[in-house]
């Protein structure tokens, strides 16, 4: 890994900059693969930035703050890179790969016969006839997961859900 650290408008000793190379190596082990870091420590009239820019492999992480005292500003863009990190690295953790493992189905246990029939709750509904185009309108409208509607075109009664991943289905009889 390279750390590139320059200055504008101040001059640093070697020992501050050991410093910041220190503090930047609490970096490593969130971002493997570092490529290069630079850090830009700047001075205007009472106030210091810190720009500081991490390049690794995949990703570029950059951050820069500014305080009243140099050191400050180095700890605030060194947080700032953390958190950063801390959130590439769970979005990189929660992301599905292309090849990405499925869990098997669990296998359900046998069906044994029920001793009663258990108590259905039942809803009755008027059976409006309805074109496909006006039940898809309805459906978004009201928010339920389906909808039992007289199909217009084919005078058969119709079902239509919406799909686990995304969509709707429509079920019609034969």
């Amino acid at each position: 890994m390279q750390v590139i650290i320059s200055t504008r408008g101040l001059t640093v000793s070697k020992t501050y900059k050991d410093a910041v190379s220190g503090k930047l190596a609490k970096l490593e082990p969130m971002l493997p693969k570092i490529v290069e870091m630079k850090v830009v420590l700047s001075k205007e009239k009472h106030r210091r930035t810190a720009a500081i820019t991490v390049v690794a492999k995949k990703h570029t992480l950059r951050s820069e703050e500014t305080a009243g005292d140099l050191a400050a500003a180095v700890d605030m863009a060194v947080d700032a890179l953390l958190r950063q990190g801390k959130a590439l690295k769970e979005r990189l953790k929660d992301r599905k790969g292309r090849n990405a493992r499925r869990l098997p189905r669990p296998m359900l246990p046998p069906v044994s016969p029920a001793p009663a029939m258990p108590e259905v709750a039942v809803t009755r509904v008027p059976l409006k006839p309805m074109s496909v185009a006006e039940a898809v309108e309805q459906l978004r409208t009201t928010g339920d997961e389906c909808l039992l509607f007289a199909n217009a075109g084919t005078d058969a009664v119709s079902v239509l859900y919406q799909r686990r991943g995304g969509g709707l289905g429509l079920i019609e009889p034969q």
